[in-house]
């Protein structure tokens, strides 16, 4: 499955409500636990082409408190010592940005740089 269509498809799921009040945050928490210095985990996760909707994980979510922290941690145990795993993410690449209301709120908004394809912040005012 390529990048974009898992991000369309994660995106579609991201609506549907959750079987109780940090169930997100709790299957994210098991597979970081569960990837902690095992190999045939990590390679699994890769495997079915996972890596970015774990990344995409590593956000605020007011109905999955410590969802963000869980995330990184996830990650983290996803790329200890497994230069495949740090491969797929370095492929990654950015294609576009998102409106956050809260990011607004503050006079800022995210850019791409067309030349580097990196994210940047702009102060709108």
């Amino acid at each position: 499955m390529k990048q974009s269509e898992m991000l369309e498809k994660t995106s579609s799921c991201l609506g549907i409500q959750c079987l109780y009040f940090g169930f997100r945050r709790d299957i994210v928490a098991v597979i970081g636990n569960c990837a902690y210095g095992r190999r045939h985990v990590q390679d699994e996760i890769r495997e079915k082409s996972a890596m970015l909707l774990m990344l995409q994980q590593c956000v605020a979510n007011e109905e999955n408190p410590f969802l963000r922290e869980w995330g990184i941690w996830s990650v983290r145990n996803l790329l200890e010592g497994n230069d495949e795993n740090k491969r797929v993410v370095a492929e990654l690449e950015v294609l576009g940005t998102v409106d956050v209301p809260e990011l607004a709120e503050t006079g800022l908004r995210v850019e791409v740089d067309h030349k580097t394809r990196r994210a940047k912040l702009v102060n709108v005012s």
